[in-house]
Formats: structure tokens, sequence, C-alpha cells
């Protein structure tokens, strides 16, 4: 076991349970890391925590337990029923692609979990957690009883399946286990496909960044008169071929255009385009701090020309799953962006994740997606 004392004065975070530990506030290493887990001491001795030893040089430790409690096989183990328990309440009807374990949300650090189906994707950590891999695994087939299982270390692919099948609200998708986004598919966006469905009836859309199309499939299956994908994957694009057949929608070659989402949007700008639904999703344009700045300046070029594309009276959800891009910051940037739009707009609905991507109270920087409903003055 790696045990860390904290230099004087840098244990508040850990007092109030917050499950980072980082390089700065460490005085003291002393034991080894060969099990992965790592002891927090204060300054006077006092054990203020355990957890799994850290990536890199930054977090050094994420931590699972608070006090004296111990961390063993046990605590892990209940960890996985609680998050089980939860999503038994909280997963819709007919729908089996979900997020089962959500990191620190459901208070287990380095570990996530995805269901596609009968295929669940275990994805662990580097570090400590990919040290006690074997225990996890062991204590998530026990808990889980998943019919096939691919177990990844910091986001290494599997081995057992290149993709899977699976249900949300009743629409029928494949997850690109092998090579795609996320373990997959963007699971944490299932409501929002929700929401558009409903929004979709006798409008056009066209869904930016579009990967998979999965906010195309829930448009077309709420009545949109046509759905048109944009994003620079050709295989996300085939990929968005076979979730429309899926489903029973036709693929016209001319809905699914693969170019630079940013030139794509000026040549339609230029041609005058309008369209009555328009969803933004982009990647994380920001990873770090560092990067804020030059994230909200591509974040404010591409909202505002967005915005300029939506139909009088339609509407825009643009999201942004940048982590250290606050929602309110979000908001002031497509607010200028709508500034340099000359178009006017109001909020209707402000959303994030569904809930099986729970936020721990103490850790709320995990909590990274946002979504904004906006809608057009007529």
């Amino acid at each position: 076991m790696l045990v860390l004392t904290l230099s004087p004065g840098r244990d508040h975070s850990v007092l109030r349970r917050h499950p980072w530990v980082f390089s700065g506030a460490v005085r003291g290493r002393e034991g080894d890391e060969n099990d992965g887990i790592a002891e927090i001491r204060s300054q006077a001795g006092e054990t203020l925590g355990y957890g799994f030893t850290g990536s890199g040089r930054t977090i050094v430790a994420k931590l699972w337990t608070f006090g004296a409690e111990p961390f063993d096989g046990g605590t892990i183990r209940g960890r996985f029923e609680a998050a089980r328990d939860l999503r038994r309440d909280v997963i819709p009807p007919r729908t089996t692609g979900y997020r089962l374990l959500h990191a620190e949300g459901d208070h287990a650090p380095g570990v996530i979990a995805d269901r596609y189906g009968e295929t669940h994707v275990l994805q662990v950590g580097a570090g400590g957690a990919a040290r006690a891999v074997g225990m996890i695994a062991a204590a998530y087939r026990d808990v889980f009883a998943p019919p096939a299982l691919v177990v990844r270390t910091e986001g290494e692919p599997g081995e057992e399946a290149a993709e899977a099948a699976f249900e949300e609200h009743g629409l029928r998708f494949v997850a690109d286990l092998a090579s795609g986004q996320k373990t997959g598919f963007f699971l944490d966006q299932r409501e929002n496909r929700r929401r558009v469905r409903g929004l979709s009836g006798g409008k056009s859309v066209l869904n930016l960044f579009s990967y998979s199309g999965g906010f195309s499939v829930a448009a077309l299956a709420g009545g949109a008169s046509r759905a048109v994908d944009v994003d620079s994957s050709e295989a996300a694009l085939a990929l968005a071929a076979r979730n429309r057949g899926e489903n029973g929608f036709a693929a016209d070659p001319a809905d699914f255009v693969r170019a630079d989402v940013f030139e794509d949007l000026r040549v339609r700008v230029a041609a005058g385009e309008r369209w009555g639904v328009v969803i933004l999703d982009p990647p994380a344009f920001a990873k770090k701090k560092g990067d804020v700045d030059r994230a909200a300046r591509g974040y404010k070029d591409v909202a505002r020309l967005a915005m300029t594309l939506v139909a009088p009276g339609g509407f825009l959800l643009t999201c942004s799953c940048s982590g250290v891009v606050s929602a309110e910051l979000f908001q002031q940037i497509l607010f200028a962006a709508a500034l340099d739009a000359k178009r006017t707009f109001s909020i209707v609905e402000k959303a994030g994740a569904g809930p099986d991507h729970p936020v721990s109270i103490y850790c709320p920087e995990s909590e990274y997606l946002k979504a904004f409903y906006l809608r057009a003055a007529e």
C-alpha cells in the first residue's frame, strides 16, 4: 500500500469528502503501489481515507472511503450493488442501453460501466484501478451478472465483442464497441434524444457532429420531415445509416454528409438555409483549464453559425461536454453568439445527462454535460 501524507493545511478537500487528492497537497510518500491502494494521512498521522492510486502527475489518488472506513473487495461490491439498485429505479421502459457505473457519481472513482443489451462494457482507469482490474471485474460479474462482458483499462479496446445492439425508448441502435466514441455510444444524451423526438414533428432537422445519428433517428421517430447528419467520420456516418435502417427509416445518401462541421456550416449559411431543428453536439473543446479560452472561441463560432440556420420559431439544441466549461460560462458564450448572429433566442430548457449519470454532491466538477434548448423568435 502507498501511504501519502498531506502537507499542513492541505487536508480541507478530503475532509469535505472530495475524492481527488492532488500532488501539490502531498508532503510525504512511503510504501509501494504494487496493490494499487493508497492511504491518505494528515500531517498528524490520522487516516483520512483510502482509494486507488492515481495515473498521472496531477491526481495522485482517487478516494473511495473517508476516515478510517476500510477499503477492500467488500467496499467495491457494496458500491456496485448501490449503483445497480439506482438503475432499477431510474431506467425507463423499453431501454437496454444505459450507464451502470458512473465513477465519482456512484462513489466509485476510476470505474465506469455501460450496458448495451446483452453486452456490458467495464472500463477501468489507469493507475491503481488498473492494477486491481481483476478484483473489480470479479465484483462486477458477481453483482451485475452480465451475459457478455468487455473489460478495458484506460480506454483500450476490448477483445470479446465488436458491436452490440440495444434499445432506447423503444428505438433500436447498434453501438460500435471496437472503435466508437465513449464506450461505443453517447448514452449520456438519451433523455435529450427523447426531448428532440418530441420537438421534431413536421420539422427538418440538421444534426451536426452527428456521430452515429442517434438524434436523427429520434427526430424521425417523432415525425421529422427530414434529418441530415453531418460528421467528419465516414465510419460514424455508415453506422448512422445502419441505425436508421434498424428502425425502418430510409437512409438516403444525401442525408449523410462527411465534412468538417465548421466548413459545412459556413457553406449552409452562405446558401441561406433554414432548418426547423438544429442539433449541435460537438466533442469536448476543452479538456483542461488552460484550454478554456480557446474552447470558448470555438463554441461561440460554431454556435453563431448554427443559430443563423435556425428557422423562425425553430429550435437549437446546443451542448458542451467540456467539464471545465461551466454552465454559466457556456450560457455567456451562447449570449455572445446570438448577438453576433443578430438573432433573438429564448432559453426554453437547460438539461444534462440522464439519471444513470449521477453526480457526486462532493465532486461537482464531474457534472460535465450541458444542454441548452433555444427557440428562435418568429
